[in-house]
């Protein structure tokens, strides 16, 4: 019997959407609902309120949920209004409607110790789904949306399958009437929902808000049903297109089940006291005090600690990376408070107080490299103290071979012109969608023209544990990430622009053993989603194929993607589906050692995107070094009709053959020319391509932009 990990308290309106949520929790093995909690409208008399978040209508019937459920429905009357009306909510507003559920969950917390997470019935909605997450986050609840991203049909499907017997209470869109609608049951209007989402462009299971139910009967209510005995109906709209009405519910019968009377009715519990305000805050981090030791890097004062430091701003894009080094044992976390302060000073340095301020809203993307996984929640916690809460970045994670004493390895990517562009996808509740990110980092970024997709491994998004198997492990991850690429507005096949696969190395034998690699199952899986996609783009994305010491969780691989958004970086209204303002180049061979390998993507005049690899011999001769790889860069700087000075980010993997002072010697001639930070990840192994080992992997991105042409 699986551990039961969730005891919930169930959100219901009354309607089909929270009750289905809470059947489906309840059949989960590791979880039960415990209770359920109900907002409602100050004024009994008062059947529909202005409210952004909370159905009312037929509210005087979800009292008698606790008779027929044997549940206890605490209920809590709502004071406040809709006033922070953006999509974030973030640590709340004083008199929003959003606080009166804090209030409710407070109470349904306190009385019931054991309630740890809270069930909704979120389908689409990113404005309630964020306000459920916000306060299940201030109270230490784990949100669950189990019908989040559920296709709409297969909603009414379920609500059918499941027995639920919900009726319409309200209707509100073409092809819906009061008059003829109102009362009928889910499964008697089917057939008309579905014809009227065919024909106008509404949605099917409500979530436009065209109609809402009330379930008189389901496999929740084990104890008794729902009789309706007397109706009226207000009609609040006489539109000829699209009338509008309610029921209001005058009586109604609670009918006990047979063997009803053998199960105790819940109770009705209200909720007066207001949830006490507690600013989501973490436990405070004492200010360490730095010396300058030598250009780019600082001493921890009083410890063995060192942080190695380098950041660049090119135009709009500024690129931090930061190493913390220790040869003291167990200091992960001061290296990684070392990491974070040292990294806003920085950033403050170069942008001012102000600047810096807005920057930190603005972070793109995150990669943290660890020397040890199991120090995973130590520095996640650190993080967790650090890194904006609200429309955070997205993030990639792995354990990887740092150089010398070096513990924590954190790189930032702001993007400071992104404005009203920008829009963090970051889903807390657990679902079927994809796993969930509970946390202040989200499944994806979008801004200008690209998109940043956390890195995924193959985990269940139910439960979050890994799905076993090396290919079933993987197929999974590819999932996730299609399935975020999507919500994205960036379909992973059709967008895709660069694609990191990381392989873990520590199961090496299992992959001999099963005859089955990482890096060739993610490949075949990548192209796969790229060929049924539909894709109109004649070239392939980059690829860079790392293999590093250790994943979240004990993965067997990751995937992170970067997509094309719309028109991409500096987009116009010009189309670039085509391969002549869009182009891929790949070249191979140079020599007869056939050392170096590159490709690139690049739209003339706005951005590029080239990837180099390139053998050892390369390495060794200056002449090589200089003549070779940094002309292949200018080749393509010029042939996207960009200059050295639109180059933005720098990225270097080297494999265990190349030790740092050969990369350093790599990173400064690179430097040198494009004055940009050059992030420096040690690795495993490298490569373009599932069947190409490199010694060293470049990748590089420019662009021009408003601040900078």
């Amino acid at each position: 019997m699986p551990e039961r990990r969730y005891t919930c308290a169930a959100l219901v309106s009354g309607g089909k959407d929270g009750v289905l949520a809470a059947i489906e929790t309840s059949r989960r093995a590791d979880a039960t609902v415990a209770c359920l909690v109900n907002l409602c409208p100050r004024d009994a008399a008062t059947h529909e309120v202005d409210s952004h978040c909370f159905q009312t209508v037929a509210h005087e019937c979800v009292g008698a949920f606790a008779a027929c459920a044997g549940l206890d429905v605490y209920r809590r009357r709502i004071e406040g209004r809709s006033k922070a009306l953006g999509l974030e909510y973030g640590d709340g507003e004083e008199g929003d409607e959003v606080e009166d559920l804090r209030a409710a969950l407070a109470a349904a917390k306190r009385e019931r110790p054991d309630v740890n997470s809270v069930c909704s019935g979120a389908i689409l909605s990113d404005y309630q789904r964020l306000r459920v997450e916000a306060v299940c986050a201030s109270l230490g609840l784990t949100s669950l949306a189990p019908l989040w991203r559920v296709e709409q049909r297969e909603v009414l499907r379920r609500v059918e399958a499941e027995g639920v017997d919900a009726r319409l209470v309200k209707v509100a869109a073409m092809g819906l009437d009061p008059g003829k609608h109102l009362g009928m049951s889910i499964a008697d209007a089917r057939e008309t929902l579905i014809r009227v989402e065919d024909e106008y462009g509404s949605h099917c299971a409500g979530e436009g808000g065209e109609f809402e139910t009330l379930v008189v009967d389901c496999p929740m209510f084990a104890r008794a049903s729902l009789a309706i005995t007397e109706t009226r109906t207000v009609k609040t709209s006489e539109d000829r297109f699209a009338p509008s009405g309610h029921l209001v519910i005058d009586a109604f019968d609670v009918v006990l089940k047979e063997k009803g009377d053998e199960i105790a009715p819940g109770r009705v519990i209200w909720v007066e006291d207001d949830a006490p305000r507690v600013r989501a805050s973490a436990t405070a981090s004492a200010t360490l005090e730095f010396t300058a030791e030598t250009e780019g890097c600082v001493a921890v004062t009083g410890t063995t600690c060192r942080v190695h430091h380098t950041i660049g701003l090119v135009g709009s894009i500024l690129s931090v990376s930061l190493r913390a080094a220790d040869p003291a044992s167990e200091t992960h976390e001061t290296c990684a408070e070392a990491i974070f302060q040292t990294m806003r000073a920085l950033v403050a340095e170069k942008l001012g107080e102000d600047g810096a301020t807005e920057a930190w809203r603005n972070v793109a993307m995150t990669h943290v490299y660890l020397d040890n996984m199991n120090q995973f929640a130590t520095v996640n916690g650190v993080y967790s103290r650090y890194m904006p809460s609200v429309a955070p970045s997205a993030r990639a994670c792995v354990a990887t071979c740092l150089p010398g004493d070096a513990k924590v390895q954190i790189d930032c990517l702001f993007i400071l012109d992104g404005g009203n562009e920008r829009k963090s996808l970051h889903v807390q509740s657990l679902s079927s969608w994809a796993p969930a990110c509970i946390g202040p980092y989200g499944q994806s970024i979008r801004v200008n023209g690209l998109a940043y997709v956390a890195g995924q491994i193959g985990m269940e998004p139910t439960t979050l544990d890994l799905v076993p198997g090396i290919v079933a492990q993987l197929d999974r991850a590819m999932a996730s990430a299609v399935a975020v690429a999507d919500i994205t507005g960036a379909p992973l096949g059709e967008r895709a622009l660069a694609v990191t696969f990381y392989t873990s190395a520590k199961y090496n034998a299992d992959y001999e053993a099963e005859g089955v690699h990482p890096a060739n199952v993610m490949s075949a899986s990548f192209e796969r989603v790229v060929a049924q996609s539909g894709r109109r783009f004649l070239w392939r994305p980059t690829t860079t194929y790392l293999t590093v010491t250790d994943l979240p969780k004990n993965a067997i691989g990751e995937i992170a993607p970067t997509l094309l958004v719309g028109t991409g970086p500096l987009g116009d209204e010009e189309s670039f589906e085509g391969e002549e303002t869009l182009v891929r180049e790949s070249v191979r061979g140079d020599s007869a050692c056939d050392v170096m390998e590159s490709t690139s993507v690049r739209r003339p005049r706005r951005f590029l995107q080239c990837s180099i690899s390139v053998k050892r011999a390369v390495l060794n001769s200056d002449e090589l070094t200089d003549g070779h790889i940094l002309a292949r860069i200018a080749l393509y700087l010029g042939e996207a009709e960009l200059t050295a000075s639109h180059v933005s980010t720098c990225r270097l993997y080297h494999n265990l053959s190349v030790d740092s002072a050969l990369s350093e010697t790599l990173a400064s001639a690179i430097r040198r020319v494009y004055d940009v930070p050059i992030i420096v990840v040690p690795v495993v192994a490298c490569g373009l391509t599932p069947a190409t080992a490199a010694d060293v992997v470049i990748e590089i991105f420019a662009r021009r932009d408003d601040r900078h042409t």
